[in-house]
């Protein structure tokens, strides 16, 4: 499991490409189970828990799946899903482990608190590091710039903030 992780993370600081994760269905169901798993605990976390958690498992899971699958098959490259999936959901495992747990700061502190000023920063820093491990992963699986990779990962990232206030507007 620490390979595992240590892949990830070397993909997430662009020193690997999901081309070097096995073509497995077996790791992509165990690290969508992982997403699940952090979802369901980071609903738990401060402000309150969350009554839409199935909602939140499935657009965390489901979403990503369906957009890599979707953007391989436009590209010409579907036969690099389980890979490309694999590292984005990974990549999203080491992401939650550390913006859940800032937000959830950030919740208990207080927006209008001095200290949220630097707690806020670093989950910004958070989400710009994660926004760029994905640009990572969807440079090396597109074979293309890192600008092609930055604009489908922010591209992603604006639809699923979308869809989350559609079907989460709580959250």
């Amino acid at each position: 499991m620490l390979r595992l992780a240590k892949a990830f993370w070397e993909i997430a600081i662009w020193r690997r490409s999901p081309a070097q994760l096995p073509s497995s269905l077996l790791l992509l169901g165990l690290v969508a189970a992982a997403v699940a798993l952090l979802e369901v605990v980071g609903a738990l976390l401060p402000p309150g828990p969350s009554d839409r958690i199935l909602s939140r498992v499935l657009l965390s899971v489901g979403l990503p799946l369906l957009f890599a699958w979707a953007v391989l098959a436009v590209a010409k490259h579907g036969q690099r899903f389980l890979q490309t999936a694999s590292a984005l959901l990974g990549v999203a495992v080491l992401a939650e482990v550390v913006l859940y747990p800032l937000a959830s700061l950030l919740d208990v502190v207080g927006s209008d608190r001095p200290m949220a000023v630097p707690i806020g920063a670093l989950l910004c820093l958070g989400l710009i590091w994660y926004l760029l491990a994905c640009a990572n992963i969807w440079r090396a699986a597109l074979d293309s710039g890192v600008a092609v990779g930055i604009a489908v990962s922010v591209g992603y990232f604006l639809l699923s903030l979308v869809l989350e206030q559609q079907l989460l507007p709580d959250a």
